[in-house]
């Protein structure tokens, strides 16, 4: 699964609203900075010294992190909007049974993997709801995937799995919603798509963290 090209439309139509003034009234800056988990959904295929057909790696979840700063504008009484700048790495794990055709093990360790994904992103937030506000998130940057090479034993052979570093543009789909727990300061929980667009390279691989986060607001309310 791919992060769908509506994306880019979504993060224009969000960027017009918050560039275009219109009835914002108040403006902040908001730093936030979580972690969670990331479950990925993209196969890699991986090459094998003297051999003609690569390997199919078959990455298992783990954990993630991310960090963000951004503007923060409210739009109307029931509205605000972020625009913020977006890192993240969430660990691709990686044993002998996700590896395939099947082996024995890997000789010393299995390789490890990575995903890094920058972004800029926005979002729209409900204010109207209380100390909960709900939100819509859309984003776009780009994603790095990287797996290490390592060595196999399949049988009585020994084999060279080669390395994955892929770069490709990216983007970020998903909701959450943050709870305020005093002024400036909320806990934000959600879940979203990170990968690269709709007719990105091969193997630039899905995810789909779930974190929980604390944001902090300067200003502006």
């Amino acid at each position: 699964m791919r992060v769908r090209s509506s994306a880019a439309v979504s993060l224009l139509v969000l960027l017009i609203v918050l560039l275009g003034g219109g009835r914002a009234e108040a403006q902040a800056v908001r730093v936030e900075a979580g972690g969670g988990w990331a479950i990925p959904s993209t196969e890699v295929d991986v090459s094998v010294e003297g051999r003609d057909r690569p390997a199919a790696i078959n990455p298992g979840s783990g954990p993630s992190g991310y960090a963000a700063v951004g503007l923060r504008r409210t739009l109307t009484d029931d509205l605000s909007l972020d625009v913020r700048v977006r890192a993240q790495q969430a660990q691709l794990r990686v044993g002998s049974d996700d590896i395939s055709p099947a082996i024995d093990r890997c000789v010393n360790s299995c390789p490890e993997g990575r995903l890094r994904a920058l972004s800029l992103e926005g979002q729209l937030h409900l204010t109207s709801i209380g100390r909960i506000a709900p939100y819509f998130l859309v984003g776009l940057g780009v994603v790095r995937t990287t797996i290490d090479a390592t060595r196999i034993e399949a049988g009585a052979n020994t084999f060279q799995l080669g390395e994955t570093d892929v770069t490709d543009a990216g983007g970020n789909v998903g909701f959450g919603a943050a709870l305020r727990l005093v002024d400036g300061l909320s806990l934000t929980a959600e879940t979203r798509v990170t990968g690269s667009l709709p007719g990105g390279k091969e193997n630039a691989v899905t995810t789909f963290p779930f974190t929980l986060g604390l944001s902090y607001t300067i200003g502006g309310e």
